[in-house]
């Protein structure tokens, strides 16, 4: 393990990283947005779009495959992306040569599920009307992750839209309500989340839906024929219990195949601090995305 993990974990602990977390998500701030065309490197080439109101932009490097990311930032359906999200799209375009999209979703607790999946479905939508030559793969941590794995589902039943050609996601809220009583003794080594205030926000999130339905619990819908899943979660994770309870299924399920790997030693959405780990984890997922290599 890196000597950054572990100075994280250590100032996160040291400096109430889980009573920081609570206190935005409990009054998230709004109008800051930095996925913007003017804090991309330069090499990057930058589109930005709305659609029905939200906004969003798709970007790529001087040198374009038709691999196209929809990249789905977390912050627990209720804080806009960081800086951070903006260098992993970089990530991708410079690296791997591929697009990537980032939309802007309607955030809780302004607008609940239904909403958020209605504009991705919109989005999703003019994204293979506008690129019909691309192929299309998506990517979310924490809350957009388990955005990803709901809306791969939403997909499957409408039927007349294209499913992407793989998934990736790191560290999924699979169960809105934090039930599994596992998540307690993960809990100990998790210092990054507030339990019960991300309890609060996903009985905000789901709105009208039922705390099982899969818009916002994915883990409780039907999993067959969602195609090929890339899963992450740390040890130290409290989305790790229902990780390991989703990857239990992979051997009965038809038309999914779901690879779960799982980070020992590793925190909570480690894909967001710059480290060996996740430098690793990345060029992972970009191996999964374009068949190089072995998983």
């Amino acid at each position: 393990m890196s000597l950054k993990i572990h100075m994280t974990k250590f100032l996160a602990g040291f400096g109430n990283a889980e009573k920081q977390l609570k206190a935005e998500l409990m009054s998230p701030s709004r109008g800051g947005n930095v996925i913007d065309r003017d804090h991309f490197n330069k090499k990057i080439r930058v589109k930005e779009w709305s659609v029905d109101g939200f906004g969003g932009v798709t970007i790529n490097g001087s040198y374009t495959s038709q691999k196209h990311i929809l990249m789905l930032p977390g912050g627990a359906y209720s804080l806009e992306p960081s800086r951070r999200y903006l260098e992993l799209s970089e990530y991708f375009a410079l690296s791997h040569q591929m697009k990537v999209t980032i939309p802007f979703c309607p955030l809780s607790p302004e607008y609940t599920s239904i909403e958020v999946h209605q504009y991705l479905l919109h989005v999703y939508s003019h994204l293979v009307k506008e690129y019909k030559e691309d192929q299309f793969f998506f990517w979310g941590d924490f809350s957009g992750g388990g955005l990803a794995l709901s809306f791969l589902q939403q997909l499957r039943d409408i039927k007349n839209i294209p499913m992407p050609v793989k998934t990736a996601v790191i560290s999924p809220w699979l169960d809105i309500t934090l039930d599994n009583p596992l998540i307690k003794i993960a809990k100990k080594a998790d210092v990054f989340l507030p339990v019960e205030t991300l309890k609060e926000t996903g009985i905000r999130y789901r709105g009208a839906l039922a705390s099982d339905h899969p818009f916002v619990s994915p883990i409780y819908g039907d999993w067959d024929n969602l195609g090929k899943i890339l899963m992450f979660s740390g040890t130290e994770d409290i989305m790790a219990p229902d990780c390991e309870l989703l990857a239990e299924k992979a051997g009965s399920l038809k038309g999914t195949e779901l690879i779960y790997k799982k980070g020992a030693g590793m925190f909570h959405n480690w894909i967001l601090i710059p480290c060996r780990e996740t430098d690793a984890t990345l060029e992972l997922i970009a191996s999964y995305f374009l068949d190089q290599g072995d998983i």
